[in-house]
Parts: C-alpha cells; structure tokens; sequence
C-alpha cells in the first residue's frame, strides 16, 4: 500500500487539461514535472511578451477560470492543486467501478474544475519540522512521512506531534488518518461534480443522498428533510446544532466555518478579490465568477428543454427558470403562521413578517428561516439548537450582564432513533422566542 492507503499497483490516467493540451501521465512525478512546464512558459510569456494584464497569470485549466494578477507564485500553488485533483477524480472514477449499483452523480458538471482557493504555501505544523510546500500532493507525503516514522511510547501508544495537539493514537494506520484532519487532505473526489471527501464512505455518501425521493426513507424532524440511511440523518442533524458563538456579536453557528464565513462578511470590510475589467470588488471567488459573467457578452447558459430558447448568465437563473417554468413551481409556498396570508418567495413572506406583524431579526443573525411543515408550507423557524456547553457559556454570560435568567429555555433534543438527549450526543433544543423573534409588545 502507498501513503494514503491506495494500492501501489493501481494505474493512474491524469490528463492535462491545460488549454488545449492533451498530455496523460500514470505518475504524479511525471504529471507535475509536465505541468510546472506550462507554468514556466507562461511566467515567460508574461515577461518577454509584455502581455495584457487581463491574461497574465490565469490559469488555463478547462473550466477553471482562477486569475493572480501579479502574484505568480499563487498561480503555481493553484495549478498544482488541480494535479492533485485530478489524481483525486481518478481514484474516484476507480472507486466507482467497484460500486455497480451506486446512482450516478446528478449534479452540474461544469464544477469539476472548481478548487478551493489556495492563497498561502502548505506548511507542516508537526513538532520541530514547519517544512512549507506550493504543491499539495508533496505536502501531503511529507505529513504522512511523519505519521509513518513516528515511534511508540512506552504505553503502546502514538503521539501525534502537531502543534497544540496532545491526541495518543493506538496504531499508525490511526494516525496516519488523524493528520488529515490537520491538513484537511481529502482522499477521494467525484470525477463527475468535482467534490472531495475526506473518505471512502463521505464518498458514497455522495451518490446516495442522489437516489430517488421515494428510497428516502428517513426524515428530519427539523427541518423535513429526508434521507436515504439513518447515519445520513444523523449527520444532517448534527448541523442544526451551534457549537460557536460569534466574539462580535450574538450570531451562534454549527461550524468553525460558518463561523469565520459570517466574520468575513459581516464584520469585516476587506474585499481582496478585484474584478480585472472594472473597480468591483468582492469577498470571496464566488461571486468575482459570478461577476464576472456580466462582463461576457453571450449569456453562458442555456435551458435545455426542448423547444426552449431561455438563457441566462447564472445557472441559478437557468434553475429557477426551469423550476417555475417546466416543473410548474409557482405555487406560494411560503406561509405566514400568524395570518396564514402565503407567499411564492421566501424573502416576500420576510417584508411582511416584519412591516405587517412587526418581527425583528433573530438576535445576531442576518435573516430569517423558514422550514417545511407536513402540509408542504413553509413557516416562520422558532426554535435555535445549541449545545449544551454552548448553552451554558450563553447562560454565564447572560447572568453576568445582570440578564433574566429566563430570557431562554431549553430542554432535549430527540435523536433519530426516538430517545432523547441521554444518547451521547450531548444536544438540547434552546427555544428562544422571546430571544430569536421578538413579537409585537
């Protein structure tokens, strides 16, 4: 076996899809050598050729669209990270093969070139080493190196010796696996879609959430959602729940990523990602692409109903388009739980909400939610799920400020499996209606 656990006898096919280049390499050394040479040329191009500063530093990927104006050395972390995916889609491809019965992945396919953004060198936080890397496959193997040469301590056990971390692990393979969430390395991608995964089973996970309504057997009581397998829903579940409480203002998330995604947005001003054609400017790649659409003078997309000739510069527009259109949702869905009056828009239902019956924003959050009820209407969300040490914290705090003590109330969530919250999962339902929707005095 190999480093990440993937058999030394596999064949890898990893195409180049720089322009129109059509190089196919079975080795990860051959395939970067050969795309750090696109690189080289295109550094080259840039200073003997004096090109224009809307091509210099793109990157040519197919359906990428990814640009550094002058920063070229994060044009390179960036290719090199497409290397890296493209091995990933082919262990996926691989993987797949040896799953027959699996629904094939449904969704677009114009994401499979689409990567996180890459903005700073890869650097090993293990004990005494800080080695940095620009291409994530090295650095990936090097981090694995440390897994796989550390030594056992007296008790049988292996500490890992990333920095901060005082985790004791019982085998290698263990570690091995525990470093990856340090690193965030993924194992596997969809060479249909494009996602990663940390996994084999988030993997499949994948092409199962995409069967057929009616296999969907289990469902949320949240939010109604329904899923295919029990372990499904329970890891949906788990996303209902905050674990973090914004230091800036009363917004809790379930994640340290929503977390630092409403920082970015509410709380700071930085806008790093410019528009190469006009002064926009933005807070995330995302929307620069989305941008920079309208820049194009043919729309991108095109719905593909037959006899329909709708075309739009978003896919959501195509989506919506489609939805409201050819499947007929134009139904109000969206009802008001006070006046029953309903809505086809979510954000509709929200002005009356708040003109006609006076409701104020969720204490800390930026909008209201709505969730689907049996009868296919959705409704006003009045309850936030909080864990429990969150809960406590927000309760310290409060009787700090001289608060009453009954501003919330809790009780226990009840999992998946009918009992309540003696499971281990250590949740509670914090219903907050006079904390998260304020009613009319």
């Amino acid at each position: 076996m190999s480093a990440h656990g993937v058999k030394c006898n596999v064949s890898l096919v990893l195409q180049c899809e720089w322009g129109s280049c059509t190089y196919v390499s079975s080795k990860m050394e051959d395939f970067c050598s050969h795309v750090s040479d696109h690189l080289r040329v295109n550094v080259v191009l840039k200073e003997e050729e004096d090109m224009a500063c809307e091509d210099e530093f793109c990157c040519l990927w197919q359906a990428c669209g990814f640009f550094s104006p002058d920063k070229p050395l994060d044009l390179a972390r960036h290719v090199y990270f497409h290397c890296y995916h493209t091995k990933l889609k082919q262990l996926g491809h691989q993987a797949l093969q040896n799953q027959p019965g699996l629904t094939p992945c449904q969704l677009d396919t114009q994401s499979r070139n689409l990567i996180p953004e890459v903005h700073d060198s890869f650097i090993c936080m293990w004990d005494q080493c800080e080695s940095s890397f620009d291409n994530a496959e090295w650095y990936y193997r090097h981090v694995d190196s440390h897994g796989l040469s550390t030594e056992y301590e007296e008790n049988k056990m292996l500490l890992c010796g990333w920095k901060d971390c005082d985790c004791s692990i019982k085998s290698r393979c263990k570690l091995r696996e525990h470093l990856r969430s340090h690193t965030q390395e993924k194992v596997v991608s969809c060479p249909n879609c494009g996602g990663m995964f940390a996994n084999k089973t988030k993997f499949y996970d994948h092409f199962r959430r995409q069967t057929s309504l009616d296999q969907h057997r289990f469902q949320c009581s949240h939010c109604s959602k329904r899923f295919a397998t029990e372990r499904l829903l329970r890891d949906h579940m788990r996303n209902h729940v905050n674990h973090y409480k914004c230091p800036l203002c009363d917004m809790t998330c379930p994640l340290p990523s929503t977390l630092r995604t409403h920082i970015r947005f509410r709380h700071s001003d930085e806008r790093p990602y410019k528009c190469q054609h006009c002064d926009y400017s933005c807070k995330n790649m995302v929307d620069l692409r989305r941008h920079l659409d309208t820049h194009s003078k043919l729309p991108a997309y095109c719905c593909d109903f037959e006899g329909c000739t709708f075309r739009a510069r978003s896919l959501s527009s195509i989506k919506a388009h489609y939805r409201k259109v050819h499947e007929g949702d134009s139904e109000p869905r969206y009802k008001c739980h006070v006046c029953e009056k309903c809505f086809t828009r979510g954000n509709n239902l929200t002005v009356h909400l708040r003109k006609k019956h006076q409701f104020k924003w969720p204490s800390g959050h930026p909008r209201f939610r709505y969730k689907e009820h049996d009868d296919g209407f959705l409704r006003l969300q009045l309850v936030r799920y909080e864990s429990v040490e969150l809960t406590e914290a927000l309760m310290e705090e409060r009787e700090k400020q001289w608060a009453p003590l009954d501003s919330v109330s809790t009780c226990l969530v009840l999992s998946p499996g009918g009992s309540t919250g003696s499971d281990g999962e250590g949740y509670v339902r914090t219903t907050v209606e006079k904390d998260f929707v304020l009613l009319p005095e």
